[in-house]
Parts: structure tokens; C-alpha cells; sequence
């Protein structure tokens, strides 16, 4: 099945058919007043965006913070980037469920404070 969002988006499904679903997606003000927006997605899409787990949300956050250049030629320091990145992200899952507040950006900024801290030395000692 091929749907229209903002982009086309092709789905398959074993389980779903073609029915397209009303749902109560957006409330938008206009003029003071709450205005109830109804969308119009498959059931499909519905589905997997309530059920969208750990892969999914992990690739999303991770692609906001790019760690791979380009330009790398070597090809073990993408893969170290990739897998520092990575760990960063789990770190974050498991500050989360301990009852963290800070937002992943504030916590990469502390991490980097924190490391720079144990581990920075000043040149002139």
C-alpha cells in the first residue's frame, strides 16, 4: 500500500488492510480557541507509530546527532563513532528509566562536561 503523508510511504503489513482510519491527531489555536484537527491514516500506520519501540526511537534521536563524517577514510574510526555514539544513546535510556529529568542534549552536554573534568588536563603542568 502506498500512502501520502508529508512523503510518499510505502507500507506492508501481514495483518493490516487497506482501511484508512479517522483519529484525533492535532488540537490547533486559532483565535484563543482549541480547534479539533481529524486525520486520515491507515491503520497500518497507527498502529506502528504506538508501537514504535527501541530500533526505531534510538535511530531517530541518534540521527539528530551525526558523529560519522563524510570525509572519514578510515573506516575503523566511523565504526568507533558509530559505537560511541551508540553507547552515549543507551547511557541516556538507562538515565531515563532511573527517573532522570535532563533532555538528551542537556545530558550529552553534561557527559561532555563530566569527561572533560576526569579526564582534561591542563598543558601547563
Amino acid at each position: 500500500m502506498k500512502y501520502m503523508d508529508k512523503n510518499p510511504i510505502s507500507i506492508l503489513s501481514t495483518v493490516h488492510n487497506t482501511v484508512i482510519v479517522e483519529q484525533d491527531k492535532k488540537r490547533k489555536k486559532t483565535h484563543g480557541k482549541s480547534e479539533r484537527i481529524v486525520c486520515k491514516n491507515p491503520q497500518a500506520i497507527i498502529d506502528y507509530n504506538l508501537t514504535m519501540g527501541g530500533v526505531d526511537k534510538a535511530d531517530q534521536c541518534l540521527s539528530y546527532y551525526p558523529t560519522v563524517r563524510n570525509q572519514q577514510k578510515k573506516y575503523y574510526l566511523k565504526i568507533f563513532r558509530q559505537i560511541l555514539n551508540q553507547s552515549v544513546w543507551n547511557s541516556f535510556v538507562l538515565y531515563k528509566k532511573n527517573g532522570g529529568i535532563m533532555s538528551h542534549l542537556d545530558f550529552r552536554l553534561q557527559l561532555v562536561e563530566e569527561l572533560a573534568k576526569i579526564y582534561g588536563e591542563s598543558k601547563h603542568s
